[in-house]
């Protein structure tokens, strides 16, 4: 089929929704109280002096971990279009794309920290090392999930 219109010199713009997905919401919402549920064991226990975890504090930490993971993952589906920097559409701004990428990259940090110390491929120095990463790495992460909860709650950019 030959067609003698003309070529529209305007880009054409995907018919996107101006505002996140339920889906998405829920996905952040389901990191977040993993997060926090994360952040409070975690962060009592070294607050106390009581480190290392153990009994309840740690058997809560564990627990919750796989809500933060999966809900990580899902964020990660969800959000990551509108994230992308250079995207015009995205109402966004830079500072809230750049905390999302760095809730991303330490929360992969944090859970692989996690999880490579249960394999045999570590002696105690590396599985040391591993730890200190887990802890400065949600440290991090728990700094940008604040500021990017304020940014989104202000806003109302990113909900």
């Amino acid at each position: 089929m030959i067609t003698t219109d003309p070529i529209s010199k305007q880009p054409i713009k995907a018919d996107r929704a101006l505002s996140i997905s339920p889906r998405g919401k829920l996905a952040y919402a389901s990191m977040l109280v993993g997060a926090i549920a994360l952040a409070a064991t975690g962060i009592s226990t070294f607050a106390l002096g009581k480190a290392p975890m153990s009994n309840w504090v740690l058997m809560a930490h564990v627990s919750a971990a796989p809500l933060f993971a999966i809900g990580l993952a899902l964020v990660a589906l969800t959000w990551a279009d509108r994230c992308r920097f250079g995207d015009p559409t995205s109402r966004q701004s830079g500072l809230a794309k750049a905390l999302f990428w760095l809730i991303l990259a330490c929360g992969l940090v944090v859970i692989l920290s996690a999880v490579v110390p249960m394999t045999p491929l570590f002696g105690t120095p590396g599985q040391h090392t591993l730890y200190l990463a887990h802890r400065y790495s949600a440290i991090v992460l728990s700094g940008a999930l604040i500021l990017h909860l304020v940014l989104a709650c202000r806003g109302r950019n990113c909900c």
